[in-house]
């Protein structure tokens, strides 16, 4: 199952072994086999991107 977030900073989505997150012109690529793995990272970096909008930052 691929799952995809889109919010005004940018996007993150998994595809077969991959997780892929675009911010403006910028693409980084993470190949993670896993399934479990690959989702736990989709999650973090979604929720990172969540925070960044809400509150102008990263929450560390």
């Amino acid at each position: 199952m691929n799952y995809y977030y889109k919010n005004t900073v940018g996007e993150v989505r998994t595809a077969p072994g991959y997780v892929i997150l675009r911010i403006d012109t910028a693409v980084k690529f993470w190949k993670i086999k896993n399934n479990l793995q690959r989702l736990q990272i989709y999650q973090m970096v979604a929720l990172d991107l969540m925070d960044f909008e809400e509150y102008g930052g990263l929450l560390i």
